[in-house]
């Protein structure tokens, strides 16, 4: 049976820890604009707040008019991965295009609850109210069953009003945010586009780095969050170069001390692109440090050790590899024996002693697209004569050191 809103009286208690319990979730929830975990604070929070076995949140297409669960608790992923609900249809869709709260004590006996999902979940009693914020719908919540199995009462769905209220500011925040990073990584995405017009290397070569520096961190150990923080800042650790004239990053000569200086640069630019998104911090952070050096000598910041980011130690590698094996037009390709020879020869000075290990027990597993020949290769000490930054050296540094990109 359904209920529509009454006055009722509860005790004064109840009402000061249902606020308590707001005001908690309201810090919760606020907490962060990333969309799926505010998804998942709310459930959490409103299951045990509510003391009940189910919740689900609902959000609106507009396109389709139609309600899509996003987050849910105590349901089967079958039926969060296939059920749409169209406005106007079942409960959900009902409190969606009315706008308004439900309380409903006997499901069996509503004839808005749909058939066909009775046989995969037991369903007694449940709440349903609207996610609104300035005005537009975003979706419904829906809370199924308490844990003793008692009907719901219209003191719970006071409580679930107010946990809606506080739910639809959070999610209209995080969903504007998510819209704004969306445009910034298509500006971003412009940058890289423009970046490779400019030089159609760069690509392959990010593709590549990715693809060895996997292999590497997944021989330190790290997890796949980690790997994928570290796939993302290959694709972008040369987006910086968007920054430098084309003279100076295709120069097939020595650069000056000003062009060295202004290659320099590009670190710093690619992290100031990036940084806007919060969500790709760590990124940010490996595309600014993937210079510096494990004995300090790097750039821009000349971190040491420890100091240098992980992911940033695992790329420098990688990207080295890649420069010394592939064409460019200050140096010729080199041979993947040399390559391997000379990253472990600056092991401990310029690379992470580590990571260099990890990189040796890949290539012993297999990397695929490494260890491949290379023709017309150049050999003794020009093969290094290349500097950190874009492979070229500057005039008056004598000490050749593994080249960069």
């Amino acid at each position: 049976m359904a209920h529509k809103k009454q006055s009722t009286s509860v005790p004064l208690p109840n009402q000061l820890g249902h606020l308590k319990a707001l005001l908690k979730m309201s810090h919760e929830i606020t907490g962060t604009l990333d969309l799926n975990v505010v998804l998942k604070r709310i459930c959490d929070e409103t299951l045990l707040i509510l003391n009940a076995e189910i919740c689900s949140i609902l959000m609106l297409d507009h396109a389709k008019s139609a309600l899509r669960i996003m987050m849910a608790q105590g349901l089967e992923a079958s039926i969060v991965a296939h059920t749409e609900i169209p406005v106007g249809r079942d409960i959900s869709g009902w409190v969606a295009k009315h706008r308004q709260p439900l309380l409903v004590t006997d499901v069996e006996r509503d004839p808005r609850f749909e058939r066909r999902n009775r046989e995969k979940y037991y369903t007694h009693s449940l709440l349903s109210s609207p996610l609104i914020c300035k005005d537009t719908l975003l979706g419904v919540i829906n809370v199924n069953n308490k844990r003793s199995r008692k009907p719901f009462t219209e003191g719970d769905l006071d409580v679930l009003n107010g946990i809606a209220s506080l739910a639809a500011i959070a999610l209209h925040n995080a969903k504007l945010h998510e819209d704004l990073q969306k445009v910034y990584l298509e500006v971003m995405n412009a940058f890289t586009s423009a970046l490779w017009a400019k030089d159609p290397y760069t690509k392959e070569h990010s593709e590549r780095v990715s693809h060895i520096s996997t292999c590497i961190a997944r021989e330190m150990g790290l997890w796949e969050p980690q790997l994928e923080i570290i796939r993302q800042a290959c694709h972008l650790h040369d987006i910086g170069k968007i920054g430098i004239r084309d003279a100076v990053l295709n120069k097939p000569a020595k650069l000056t001390a000003d062009e060295w200086k202004e290659m320099k640069l590009h670190p710093l630019i690619g992290a100031k692109i990036i940084r806007p998104l919060s969500f790709l911090s760590e990124v940010a952070d490996i595309v600014e440090q993937e210079h510096e050096r494990w004995d300090g000598h790097g750039y821009p910041f000349g971190l040491k050790g420890e100091q240098i980011h992980v992911g940033a130690r695992v790329v420098s590698i990688a990207d080295a590899y890649d420069a010394i094996t592939t064409d460019r037009p200050y140096h010729k390709a080199q041979e993947h024996e040399w390559a391997v020879s000379e990253l472990n020869r600056c092991s401990g000075t310029q690379f992470d002693p580590k990571a260099i290990q990890a990189f040796n027990q890949a290539l012993e597993k297999g990397v695929p697209g490494v260890n491949r020949p290379f023709p017309d290769v150049e050999t003794g000490s020009q093969a290094i004569q290349a500097a950190a930054l874009g492979g070229h050296f500057p005039t008056g540094t004598p000490t050749p050191i593994v080249p960069l990109l």
